[in-house]
């Protein structure tokens, strides 16, 4: 992909989209990964968050951006794989 079809791709996501939050567990649940996981990529400046009170909320405009990233559907498919055969085994 060129540089001028991911400025595109990156413009579908301006307007209401970029002052909708979630709070981090759901941040978690969505990219299948720990809280805490997700606490370091907030540190980490990967995620972006907005501070409010003593509580920080993940964008989903960044959310969504490292999924699209980093998450295939393969691994999102192993990860959930993987959950229901552990809970299969209890």
């Amino acid at each position: 992909m060129d540089d001028e079809e991911e400025l595109e791709r990156e413009q579908l996501w301006c307007g209401d989209w970029e002052k909708m939050t979630v709070t981090v567990p759901q941040a978690a649940s969505l990219l299948c990964l720990s809280s805490q996981t997700v606490g370091l990529l907030l540190e980490g400046g990967r995620l972006a968050a907005h501070q409010r009170g003593k509580h920080r909320f993940v964008t989903l405009v960044s959310l969504f951006a490292y999924r699209r990233r980093h998450l295939s559907p393969a691994r999102s498919a192993r990860h959930y794989a993987g959950r229901t055969d552990v809970r299969a085994g209890r």
